[in-house]
C-alpha cells in the first residue's frame, strides 16, 4: 500500500512538473508583447515634453476639455443638451459631440489623422475640408478622445532650441483648437513644454542594490523564504506600476482593466502563476527556483527596454508620483534580474543527493516487525535508536554513516533540509528509487530530474510557448478610434507634412510619383568642376543619393542647416536627378557614350535664349509641398556638389499647395487657363512608352528613365490681361472658366476641331494652341506636362517640364508646330531651355546613375 502511495505521489510531481512548464511557456511567449503594450498610454510613454492646458474661454458649465494620457490625446465631455463640434485642422468641422453620442466628418481629413499618435493612415482622396460634411456615428456616449497632433510634438528630432540645450526648460509651442457651441466659438488653448528630466544614477543605484541583495539571499540559513518573499515584492511592484497606468489611462472599467492587465490580460496569467511559486518556494521547494528565474528575467527585462526611460525623463504615463514610478520601475529591474541569477544558483545549492539506501514506509500489516517497533516503525539496522550516552540523540546504524547521509537527513537548521515539491514528494521518490531510476536514468536520485523528465519539461514548455503565442495573437492589441473603412494604412505624422515618397524604386521619383504636382519646386543646374575625373563624378552621385533618401524621409543630414525644417515633415519631397547632353566628354564618359535620346536641341525660331541660364551637366529637381523643405533640401545637395559641382542656375516655382483645390483638379497657369488637361494617363495603354525610355538600343543606366525638357516661358501678363476673355479662349482654344474645348463639353471632352461656328468660323481656330499641339496633328507627339509658375521682379511664367521617351519625336516636333503659327506666341517669351537625362531609380545600397559607370545597381 505504502508503494501505491509513493508511486501517486511521484505522478502527482510529474503532472505538476508538466503544469508549471506549460504555463511558464504561455507566460514566455505572452508577457513580452503584453508587457510592451502595457506601458504606453496612447502611444506615448515616458517623455520630456509636456502638454498643458490653460484655459477653455468662454466657458460653459457642463463642457469639459482635458488633455489626458501623458499628452498624447485630448478628452472632451458634453454633458449639456447642446452639441459641441470640434473643429480640425482647416478650420472644417470635425467631430459632434453631445446628447444623441459622437459624430465623425468623413469629409475631414482630421478623422483619419487623429486616429492614431503619429497620423499612420493615408487621407483618402474624397476627404475634402471644403466639402458638405459626411457624419458617421461612432459612439453613443458624450465623450471623445483623440490624437489632436497640434498639441504634441511629432517627430523623432528634437526641436532646434532643445538640441542645443537639452537641459534647460523651453517653451516649444503655444497651441490652441476652436470649438463650437451653439454659434459660440470656445477656444482652447495650452503649450508644449520640454521639462529635463532628473539624474538616473539613484535608480540605477537601486536596481543594483536589488539584484544583489536577492542574489545574496540565497547563500544565508533563510535562502527559500528571502527568494520567495523577493518573488512577492517583484509583483507587488509591477502590480503597483500597471496600477499606475491604468489610472491614468482615459476610457471606461474595461479600458483601464485591460490596461491593469495587458495586452491579452496576462497579468491574470503572471501574477497569480509567481505567487503560487513563491509560496512553495518558500515551503522549500528548490526547483521552483527555476520559475522565480523565469517570471523575474521577463518582467525586469520587458520593464527594462520599455520603462527605462522614466529614470531620465521628467514625466510617463503614471498616475503615481513620478519617483514613487520610478523607484518600482528600479525594483521591478533590480529584483528581476536578481532572480534570474539566483535560481540556477539555489538549485546548485539545494538540488537533492544520492542516498546511500531507500528509507522505507511500509505499514504494520505488511511488516510483521513494525509491531516491535514504538510507532509502527521496524528496528532494523537503519533506523536511529537512541544512544544511551548521547541522552535523546539518535544514532546512525551500521549501514549508514555520517558521510553518506543525505542532506534532507541531517538534522540542521529548516533550511539546510531541501525539498522537492515537498517532504513527502521526497521520501516517497526514495521508496520507490527503482522506479525513479528506470524514468530518470540515475538510480537513488531522489527528487531530482533526470534526462527524460528534463526532456518532457522542455516539450511542455515549448506547448506553452505556442499555446501563448496563438493566444496572444488572438488577443491582438487594443485598437484606436475607429478608422472609416477603406482607409488605407500609410506613414505617420500629420496631414501635409506627412507624406513620404519613397526615394528607391524602379523609377526616380519626382517623375509620375506624386500623382499630382507637389505644390514647390526648385530645379537646379550644375557644371563639373575643372579636372573631375570619374571617381570624383561617381562620388558626388554617391554623396547626392544618400542624401535624397534621408531627406525624402524626413530624417536629418546632421548639419545646421537642418534647423530650417524643425518641426516639418517630408511634406512628400523628392529628388530626381539627371545628365545634361554635355556631361559626355567630361570625368571619363566618352562622348560617344551620350545616348540618342539626349541629342540637343534645335534652335527654335522666335526664341530669347539667355545661355548663362541654359543647359548644364547635371540637374536635381527638388520638389516638396512646403517651401522651406524645398529650400533646405535643395541647399543641402548644392553644398554637397562641392567641390565636383557649381550650381549654373537655378529656378523656383509654384502651383497650388494641397487642399487649396480638390486633389484631381487641374492645375491653372499665371494666366487664369487650367493647365495640363490633355495630358497623357497612367491608365493610358502606351503611357510607358510615351513618358519612360524602353527603347532596348538606349543605354542601361536610362531604359525605365525619362528625358526631360525645360523652358523658362515668360508670359506678357500686362498684353494678355488686356485681351478681352473671349479673344483669350480662342487664343488657347478652351473655355478659361471649365477649360473644356471651345467645340463644347467638360474640360476632360475631346475637341471636335471640326466644329464651325454660325459664322462658318471654325469654333477652335485654325492657330489655336491646343489644336497645334494636339498629338493629332503631330503624328502622335505626346508629352507628359508637369509645369510650375515662376516670379522673378517684374517678370513672371510658366517653368514648363516635359517628360518623354524621346524629344526627338515629342517635344522637338511640337515645338517646331508651335513656333510657326501659334496664337499664343504673341504672349510668351522662351528664354531658358535645357535637356537632361534622367537615369532610371535606384535600388537600396545603390547610387543614381550607377551603371553608367559600368556598375551592376543590384
Amino acid at each position: 500500500m505504502g508503494r501505491i502511495v509513493d508511486i501517486s505521489v511521484k505522478a502527482t510531481r510529474r503532472a505538476l512538473h508538466w503544469l508549471l512548464a506549460v504555463v511558464a511557456g504561455v507566460a514566455a511567449a505572452v508577457l513580452p508583447s503584453g508587457a510592451a503594450w502595457a506601458h504606453e498610454v496612447g502611444g506615448v510613454g515616458a517623455t520630456n515634453f509636456t502638454t498643458t492646458l490653460s484655459a477653455l474661454t468662454p466657458a460653459v458649465p457642463g463642457v469639459r476639455l482635458a488633455v489626458v494620457e501623458n499628452g498624447s490625446r485630448l478628452e472632451l465631455r458634453n454633458t449639456t443638451t447642446q452639441e459641441v463640434v470640434v473643429r480640425g485642422y482647416s478650420d472644417e468641422p470635425y467631430a459632434r459631440i453631445g446628447p444623441d453620442g459622437v459624430w465623425l466628418n468623413d469629409s475631414s481629413p482630421a478623422t483619419y489623422l487623429n486616429a492614431d499618435r503619429f497620423a499612420s493612415t493615408t487621407v483618402p482622396a474624397d476627404a475634402d475640408p471644403a466639402a458638405p460634411p459626411r457624419w458617421r456615428k461612432v459612439s453613443g456616449d458624450n465623450v471623445h478622445r483623440w490624437h489632436d497632433h497640434r498639441i504634441h510634438w511629432m517627430l523623432s528630432t528634437l526641436p532646434t532650441a532643445v538640441a542645443a540645450a537639452p537641459t534647460a526648460a523651453h517653451r516649444v509651442s503655444d497651441w490652441h483648437v476652436d470649438l463650437d457651441y451653439g454659434g459660440t466659438v470656445l477656444s482652447a488653448t495650452g503649450s508644449l513644454d520640454w521639462a529635463p528630466g532628473p539624474s538616473p544614477t539613484p535608480w540605477y543605484l537601486l536596481a543594483a542594490v536589488a539584484a544583489l541583495l536577492v542574489v545574496g539571499a540565497v547563500f544565508t540559513r533563510r535562502a527559500h523564504t528571502l527568494v520567495a518573499a523577493a518573488l512577492v515584492a517583484l509583483i507587488a511592484a509591477d502590480v503597483l506600476h500597471a496600477a499606475g497606468i491604468a489610472l491614468v489611462t482615459a476610457g471606461n472599467v474595461p479600458e483601464r482593466l485591460t490596461a491593469f492587465l495587458g495586452d491579452g490580460l496576462t497579468g491574470l496569467l503572471i501574477w497569480p502563476f509567481g505567487l503560487v511559486a513563491a509560496v512553495l518556494i518558500a515551503k522549500r521547494a528548490t526547483f521552483l527556483g527555476f520559475v522565480a528565474m523565469g517570471v523575474g528575467g521577463l518582467l525586469s527585462s520587458m520593464m527594462a527596454l520599455d520603462d527605462a526611460p522614466v529614470w531620465w525623463r521628467s514625466s510617463a504615463p503614471s498616475a503615481l508620483p513620478a519617483d514613487l514610478n520610478r523607484a518600482g520601475v528600479a525594483l521591478v529591474v533590480g529584483l528581476g534580474a536578481g532572480l534570474l541569477v539566483g535560481g540556477p544558483l539555489l538549485w546548485r545549492r539545494f538540488k537533492p543527493q544520492a542516498r546511500a539506501t531507500a528509507v522505507a514506509e511500509p505499514s504494520p500489516a505488511d511488516d510483521p516487525q513494525a509491531a516491535d517497533t514504538p510507532g509502527g516503525e521496524p528496528a532494523t539496522s537503519d533506523t536511529p535508536t537512541a544512544d544511551p550516552q548521547a541522552g535523546n540523540a539518535p544514532r546512525v546504524g551500521p549501514t549508514s554513516s555520517p558521510e553518506n547521509v543525505s542532506p534532507a537527513e541531517q538534522p540542521t537548521s529548516p533550511d539546510a533540509a531541501p525539498v522537492v515539491l515537498g517532504a513527502r514528494a521526497a521520501r516517497a521518490a526514495a521508496d520507490v528509487s527503482a522506479d525513479v531510476s528506470a524514468d530518470s536514468g540515475e538510480a537513488g536520485q531522489g527528487g531530482t530530474v533526470g534526462r527524460r523528465g528534463f526532456a518532457g519539461t522542455l516539450a511542455a514548455g515549448g506547448i506553452g510557448a505556442i499555446l501563448g503565442a496563438a493566444g496572444g495573437i488572438a488577443a491582438g492589441t487594443p485598437g484606436e478610434t475607429e478608422t472609416p473603412a477603406g482607409a488605407p494604412p500609410a506613414a505617420p505624422l500629420t496631414g501635409v507634412g506627412a507624406t513620404r515618397i519613397a526615394f528607391h524604386g524602379e523609377r526616380q521619383a519626382g517623375i509620375t510619383t506624386p500623382a499630382r504636382p507637389q505644390a514647390r519646386l526648385r530645379i537646379i543646374a550644375f557644371d563639373l568642376a575643372e579636372g573631375v575625373d570619374r571617381a570624383g563624378l561617381q562620388s558626388l552621385l554617391r554623396r547626392w543619393t544618400q542624401a535624397a533618401a534621408q531627406l525624402s524621409q524626413g530624417l536629418p543630414l546632421g548639419d545646421s542647416g537642418d534647423d530650417v525644417v524643425t518641426g516639418a515633415g517630408p511634406s512628400s519631397l523628392t529628388v530626381t536627378a539627371g545628365f545634361g547632353p554635355s556631361l559626355f566628354g567630361q570625368a571619363g564618359l566618352p562622348a560617344t557614350a551620350r545616348p540618342a535620346e539626349l541629342t540637343p536641341l534645335p534652335a527654335f525660331p522666335g526664341e530669347q535664349l539667355d545661355p548663362a541660364h541654359s543647359d548644364g551637366d547635371l540637374c536635381l529637381l527638388v520638389h516638396a509641398d512646403d517651401a522651406l523643405v524645398v529650400f533646405r533640401a535643395a541647399r543641402a545637395l548644392t553644398r554637397l556638389a562641392a567641390p565636383q559641382a557649381r550650381m549654373r542656375w537655378q529656378l523656383d516655382g509654384f502651383n497650388n499647395s494641397p487642399g487649396v483645390t480638390p486633389t484631381a483638379a487641374t492645375g491653372r497657369n499665371l494666366m487664369g487657363q487650367l493647365d495640363g488637361t490633355n495630358n497623357p494617363q497612367p491608365t493610358d495603354e502606351d503611357f510607358s512608352t510615351k513618358v519612360y525610355v524602353t527603347d532596348p538600343a538606349a543605354p542601361a543606366w536610362l531604359r525605365g528613365g525619362s528625358v526631360l525638357v525645360v523652358r523658362r516661358i515668360r508670359m506678357l501678363l500686362d498684353d494678355w490681361d488686356a485681351q478681352p476673355r473671349q479673344a483669350q479662349e480662342r487664343v488657347i482654344g478652351r473655355r478659361k472658366d471649365t477649360g473644356a474645348p471651345l467645340s463644347g463639353g467638360q474640360e476632360r471632352t475631346p475637341a471636335n476641331f471640326g466644329t464651325k461656328g454660325a459664322d462658318g468660323a471654325l469654333t477652335i481656330p485654325a492657330d489655336a494652341h491646343i489644336r497645334l499641339a494636339a498629338p493629332a496633328f503631330n503624328n502622335g507627339a505626346a508629352m507628359l506636362r508637369r509645369g510650375y509658375s515662376y516670379t522673378d521682379g517684374d517678370a513672371a511664367g510658366l517653368i514648363f517640364l516635359a517628360w518623354q521617351a524621346d524629344p526627338r519625336r515629342g517635344f522637338v516636333p511640337v515645338q517646331q508646330r508651335l513656333v510657326a503659327s501659334d496664337a499664343l506666341n504673341r504672349f510668351t517669351r522662351h528664354e531658358t531651355s535645357a535637356l537632361f537625362a534622367m537615369p532610371h531609380g535606384v535600388a537600396p545600397g545603390g547610387h543614381l546613375g550607377q551603371d553608367l559607370f559600368g556598375e551592376d545597381p543590384a
